[in-house]
């Protein structure tokens, strides 16, 4: 396999997933934490219209103040469960990772300036995913429900 080959279908490809994947994460993470903070901030202003009004709104405002409140737990939850913030940051660090490993051997750098060969390339990225992968499936095995642990 030639070098630009190599860069362009494994290296290139990877930094573009892990992208993608930073960003869908990244997306996630400030649309829920941005529903809280919204919510949030109203439910003291709708609280303190409660007995100002008729008593028609005030049951309305009472509906609408606690649907805040369970969309607010709702979505902690679910950030909390998915941890798009984590990932998020875990994405971003692998790209990172693998585009300054990608310059330093474009520019015969760091540990490319004694071995400016793909075959040291290759181990690099490829002990590199090969990590990542293994704390993947260590992120999965520990994410399982204790039901799904004892059946393994």
């Amino acid at each position: 396999m030639k070098e630009a080959d190599y860069i362009s279908s494994r290296i290139d490809k990877q930094i573009q997933w892990y992208d993608d994947k930073s960003s869908w994460n990244q997306k996630r993470y400030k649309i829920l934490k941005t529903l809280i903070i919204l919510f949030s901030v109203s439910i003291p202003f709708l609280t303190g219209l409660i007995g100002e009004t008729d008593p028609d709104m005030n049951f309305w405002l009472k509906i609408i103040i606690g649907t805040f409140g369970i969309i607010i737990a709702a979505s902690e939850g679910i950030i909390s469960l998915q941890k798009y913030q984590d990932n998020w940051m875990e994405y971003r660090n692998a790209s990172e990772t693998l585009k300054r490993e990608k310059l330093l051997f474009l520019t015969q750098s760091g540990p490319y300036r004694e071995h400016h060969n793909l075959q040291h390339l290759v181990e690099r990225i490829e002990s590199f995913t090969a990590n990542e992968n293994k704390n993947w499936m260590q992120y999965i095995k520990d994410k399982k429900s204790p039901t799904e642990k004892k059946k393994t």
